[in-house]
């Protein structure tokens, strides 16, 4: 070696160095400096998780899948489930069109037994998809909700009105029509109207208007 010549930065030292530059809010460095460390060890699942949200910051989501995925795998891997649901949560929350994640944890869940959980997860993943062309993904989110828990009142409602908006009426109606005999009060007429709005007939509006006078 020559008299002089730096050694090149151990694997700890660009993690550091990086973890610096992700507080100062460098992510260009921070992320170099990440991919760097990965040429050392490919598979570390801290540094992907670390990286991960990062390239889904400067609009590489493909990348940012790419080590989403590679960090709850290696949790797993060495026995870190727990882990492994936070990393696949995260990737949700941070794409969450992309049911397929969603679907992961639920399932994650439900082989714990944690049934709630998983119906607790599909509701959260609903609530990210507000746009008209996430329509599909968060009707898809419903559904998986309402087969662990049919007896969810507001998703169901919920789902119905997407369904109508996607012009699946008929489907909409037959989701909504078994509550009318089994609903009282306030519960039944929001179903009423919910049917009133997705199919504005003299039917079920005469329907609606005989369940406000009547208070059922």
């Amino acid at each position: 070696m020559l008299f002089g010549k730096k050694e090149p930065p151990s694997r700890s030292e660009l993690i550091a160095e990086a973890d610096r530059a992700r507080s100062k809010g460098n992510l260009k460095k921070a992320i170099a400096g990440y991919r760097k460390a990965l040429e050392l060890e490919p598979k570390d699942p801290i540094v992907h998780g670390k990286l991960a949200p990062l390239l889904a910051r400067v609009n590489e989501p493909e990348a940012s899948l790419q080590s989403f995925r590679a960090a709850a795998q290696g949790h797993l891997d060495k026995g870190f489930s727990d882990k492994a649901l936070a990393v696949y949560t995260q990737a949700a929350e941070t794409f969450p069109a992309q049911v397929n994640l969603w679907q992961q944890v639920v399932q994650m869940y439900l082989a714990r037994g944690h049934r709630a959980d998983a119906v607790r997860m599909l509701l959260r993943g609903r609530i990210y998809l507000r746009h008209k062309n996430e329509r599909r993904e968060a009707i898809t989110l419903l559904k998986e909700a309402l087969e662990l828990d049919p007896t969810l009142f507001e998703p169901r409602l919920d789902l119905a009105r997407l369904l109508a908006k996607q012009g699946q009426r008929a489907e909409a109606m037959a989701l909504l029509e078994p509550m009318v005999g089994e609903l009282q009060g306030g519960m039944l007429r929001r179903v009423r109207e919910t049917m009133l709005r997705i199919s504005p007939s003299p039917g079920t509006w005469w329907r609606w208007f005989r369940a406000v006078l009547l208070g059922r």
